[in-house]
């Protein structure tokens, strides 16, 4: 658990109840004034409103789907690069909408947190989006050796001798009807579920036909010309989801900085108020 200055203030304010607590609520004798003592017990379990506030927040803290929804809607500002203040000023008033109560110190640590969650989100993202960006790479890499494995079928079949009833593209006329082309790759882009960064989604690869196929020499070219087309597109998209991907970490690296540094301040703060309570 990370113990803040709320943190820190709540726990002195408990102290504090239990040391200005009467004495006759301290103990829990029997007789018959035991109903009394019940009594002013209970009126001292209503908590004040600031107190109230301040033990919500740490409940939700724990399951925090208010803040997480936060996060989610800050995380794309984060990624397409909006200024600190900004930032901090729209989560200040969503904060102060959700939690009403909470006091500008709660509030300011709330908009860290949820600053904190919505580049976890963005990282989350960024993550996926680099698993795709290899696996890419590993299909490209694919469509090279199918390429290759073509062009050597292709020079294997011009190097073959004419022979009575071949016609042009070296296939006998009257054999059996050649097996149907692959279809071409289906290059789709996606959007990432967090900071909505576009990338590649990592095509299926088809598989050559066998050899006894009885494809003729055209086909065999037109499907490695294809292939061929279908990289070129791969490769220019993979370009641009690059660039996206460099953009978006050099904004994570300057964001992640900043919270580095309102980190350091509000660290220097609770130092300050532990030596304080001393």
């Amino acid at each position: 658990m990370i113990i803040t200055k709320r943190t820190v203030s709540l726990l002195v304010v408990f102290a504090w109840i239990a040391i200005a607590m009467p004495a006759e609520a301290q103990t829990v004798p029997g007789g018959s004034g035991s109903d009394k003592r019940l009594g002013v017990w209970e009126k001292q379990l209503v908590l004040p409103p600031q107190i109230f506030s301040r033990l919500a927040w740490a409940e939700r803290r724990l399951q925090p789907s208010g803040l997480r929804k936060m996060a989610r809607a800050l995380a794309p500002r984060i990624a397409a690069g909006d200024d600190l203040e900004s930032l901090r000023a729209s989560t200040d008033l969503k904060v102060r909408a959700t939690f009403p109560g909470l006091t500008t110190a709660d509030v300011e640590e709330a908009a860290f947190i949820v600053m904190v969650m919505a580049t976890k989100d963005m990282d989350d993202d960024i993550r996926m989006i680099m698993a795709e960006i290899k696996a890419t790479n590993a299909a490209k890499q694919k469509i090279r050796e199918l390429i290759k494995e073509l062009d050597a079928w292709i020079a294997q079949e011009m190097s073959k001798p004419a022979r009575s009833g071949d016609i042009g593209d070296k296939r006998v006329a009257g054999s059996k009807k050649p097996a149907p082309l692959p279809r071409r790759i289906n290059l789709e882009t996606k959007a990432s579920p967090a900071i909505h960064l576009e990338y590649v989604k990592t095509p299926i690869i088809p598989t050559l036909p066998p050899r006894t196929s009885g494809l003729p020499v055209s086909g065999l070219k037109s499907l490695r010309d294809d292939l061929k087309s279908d990289l070129d597109g791969m490769n220019e998209m993979s370009e641009m989801t690059s660039l996206r991907l460099q953009m978006t970490m050099d904004r994570r690296s300057k964001f992640v900085e900043t919270l580095s540094n309102i980190l350091k301040k509000t660290s220097k703060t609770s130092e300050t108020l532990v030596q304080n309570i001393k």
